[in-house]
């Protein structure tokens, strides 16, 4: 037996100091050196346990997050994606519109209301999926979201303001889908 064992065992003692006076003496039982490394051993492996448990879970909260911030640019691209395909539908249908303000006849007026009843239709879907018309004639010039095509010198106009939109531009949010072509005073 080691002296540690020995010590942890239990004792009493008594000191005879005098005849009348005994002092006694206890010792506290200590657990055996085996258990108390085998207890140590237990709480270090539920320690590394908990540790790791916890890294899985800020893992997968870290996953989530970013598929969800994938998801939601895969959806922004796929919206984007679509209008883009959708412009040049959308140009012709401009061009119907402003063309047929020179048809004089009642079945070209009833064309006419037709496309516009189209353009609206368009113009609404884009509203939903959140895509806007980028502002157009008397905005001021913003080269983010404008690109010139002509200069113009005008008295009447303050300078930098639009005055004639050749092709429309529409963005998304902060993102500009196709830019405006536009007619800009000096």
């Amino acid at each position: 037996m080691s002296e540690r064992q020995g010590e942890a065992k239990a004792k009493e003692k008594k000191y005879r100091l005098t005849e009348e006076e005994v002092v006694e003496e206890t010792t506290v039982e200590l657990p055996e050196t085996e258990e108390v490394e085998k207890e140590e051993t237990e709480q270090d492996k539920y320690d590394e346990l908990n540790r790791r448990y916890l890294r899985v879970c800020a893992d997968f909260d870290n996953y989530r997050r970013r598929t969800r911030q994938d998801q939601a640019i895969s959806y922004e691209e796929g919206v984007m994606e679509t209008v883009r395909a959708l412009m040049p539908v959308i140009d012709s249908i401009d061009s119907a519109i402003k063309g047929s303000s020179q048809w004089e006849t009642d079945e070209a007026r009833e064309i006419t209301e037709g496309i516009v009843l189209i353009g609206q239709q368009l113009n609404e879907a884009f509203r939903k999926l959140g895509v806007e018309e980028i502002e157009g004639v008397g905005s001021q010039f913003d080269p983010n979201v404008h690109e010139v095509v002509l200069h113009t010198e005008e008295e009447d106009q303050p300078e930098n303001t639009v005055t004639e939109v050749f092709r429309k531009g529409y963005k998304k949010g902060d993102r500009v889908i196709r830019h405006s072509m536009v007619k800009v005073v000096n």
